[in-house]
């Protein structure tokens, strides 16, 4: 897995409400923050610190500028960070793309791009052994939005022998 990272928005909404956004800058050498995204994030204000705090790390990179979507990326009609994510992976080869969202996952695969999700961070975080246990996180991931087939977040727990139960409440 390539060190360099461009993330898109849920990505680092989901990390930041889990408590487990420096995962991102501990597992990479570089993170990409595209203008797309640094607008999205500080659409609401209430973690307009957390998210100064993020850019200001050393490892992070910030594009002041709005990337030029290419029509080939245009066409599949995404977000203006997603669309700014995969842009910028095209333009520099050899980097992988941090998304959540379905079609833009299909998108970055139609153009070679390197895909990972937030799941795929956390495994990535347990394999790496930044963290004890992975399941306990994506409990949180759920519970903070995060829509996911519970049977593809079981397979995906297995990749780090780890089991992903369900209780019921009464």
């Amino acid at each position: 897995m390539n060190k360099r990272w461009v993330s898109n928005t849920s990505p680092l909404i989901l990390l930041n409400k889990i408590g487990y956004l420096p995962l991102l800058t501990e597992l990479c050498a570089e993170l990409i923050i595209p203008k797309g995204v640094i607008d999205e994030l500080f659409f609401h204000k209430e973690e307009q610190s957390r998210w100064e705090l993020l850019l200001s790390s050393k490892k992070v990179i910030t594009l002041k500028a709005p990337l030029q979507i290419p029509p080939d990326v245009a066409g599949w009609d995404l977000g203006k960070g997603e669309s700014e994510v995969i842009t910028f992976a095209v333009e520099h080869p050899g980097c992988n793309v941090i998304l959540d969202d379905l079609q833009a996952r299909k998108c970055a695969h139609t153009f070679n791009v390197s895909v990972m999700g937030t799941v795929g961070i956390i495994l990535f975080a347990k394999k790496k052994r930044h963290i004890a246990e992975a399941s306990p996180l994506i409990k949180l991931l759920i519970e903070s939005g995060l829509r996911f087939d519970i049977s593809w977040i079981t397979k995906a727990l297995e990749l780090v022998h780890e089991r992903f139960e369900i209780r019921e409440t009464e």
